[in-house]
This record gives C-alpha cells, structure tokens and sequence, in this order.
C-alpha cells in the first residue's frame, strides 16, 4: 500500500505580500496570495499578483513558463516601515481617538483612524491651512486605494513642540468633523408631536 504525501502548508511573507502553498493529500499544490500594502494601483498589483503566480507554477507544478522581473514597488509605499520618533494621539475632549500624529525624522503624518474623503470641507481647510504655513510643496496626501479617500497627510517639514501642539489641535478639530459628518447626513429625520391632554 503507497504512502499519501503528507498534508503541509507554507507561508511566506514579503513587503506587504503573503503568499500561502498547501500540498493537498493526493499530491497536487494550491496556493493563495494577498496583498497588504494599501494604496497600490489596480495595474501595478494584477503585476504583482501575476509575477507571483508564474514562479509559483515554475517551481511547484514544474511548467515551463517564462518568469520576468518583479515590478518595482514605489518608495512611497514604505513609509509604514520607517523609524517612527514618536506619536501623538487625535483626541476629542472625551478620549475618543480619531487618529494620531507621527512624527518621523524629517517629516510629519497626520494619520486618521480610517481614511476620510479627500475633498471633505474640513478636510481641505485643514491642508489649505498647512500649504500656507509650511510651503505647497511641502504638504500632500497619502491616498488610499482611491484618490477619493486618504490615509494620512503628509509635511515635509520638522517642527517644534509649539507647532506641534497647534497641529495636533487643528488635525484633531478636522478628522472629528470629517468623521461624524457622513453620519449627521444619513441621520434619520424625527418629527416632534406635541398633545394636549385633556
């Protein structure tokens, strides 16, 4: 009687990608990929996912395929990975975290505890205000998956305890009422009925 190949997984994770083989019992492999950096675009990760996929079928399943070069994946997208200095957190008065400030070496993140639309009122007072304190160049967005929404904005720029403080106090004014807004719009409407009892 033959022995079943033993039934095994393996995992491996690389710059925001994980990729699961497992070898089923009658021999075959199948594996699954995910990716976990965010705001890549749709091309660049049907690439990834592609290149991925080849070097799997080469190395497991023994096709002759032709396997290119990985595409190279924009420096912008390893700012998770930096040295952090310190951060802050965007409070409202009673301790509820909207986000935080990161300050890194040589730049600032405002970061929201979930992304928030790019063209939001409070939004786009705030970066107006930045552009004009530190410079156009100086202030931008980290977009999500779509240019509609943002994980964080960014400013090139060191600054001291002072700023900091009238960053924190701005950021956190702005995140809280582009967070709650999308709610109030949704809110139900409730008629008040008065009675007179007799």
């Amino acid at each position: 009687m033959s022995e079943e190949p033993e039934k095994r997984e393996t995992t491996i994770k690389k710059q925001g990608l994980e990729v699961r083989v497992r070898r089923l019992p009658d021999g075959k492999y199948v594996w699954s990929i995910e990716l976990s950096t965010p705001i890549l675009n749709p091309k660049l990760i049907d690439e990834l996912v592609s290149n991925v996929d080849l070097r799997l079928r080469k190395r497991y399943l023994g096709e002759d395929v032709e396997v290119p070069e990985p595409p190279e994946i924009p420096q912008t997208e390893e700012r998770k990975e930096e040295r952090m200095e310190r951060t802050i957190p965007l409070e409202s008065r009673n301790k509820r975290l909207f986000g935080r400030l990161i300050i890194y070496e040589d730049k600032i993140a405002l970061e929201p505890l979930k992304p928030l639309p790019v063209k939001d009122g409070a939004v786009t007072w705030l970066v107006r205000y930045l552009r004009e304190q530190y410079g156009e160049e100086k202030v931008g967005f980290e977009h999500d998956r779509t240019d509609r929404y943002f994980r964080a904005i960014i400013i090139a720029e060191k600054l001291n305890d002072e700023q900091l403080e009238d960053l924190r106090e701005k950021a956190t004014w702005s995140f809280i009422r582009a967070t709650v807004r999308p709610s109030r719009r949704t809110r139900t409407y409730r008629k008040r009925v008065w009675r007179r009892w007799r």
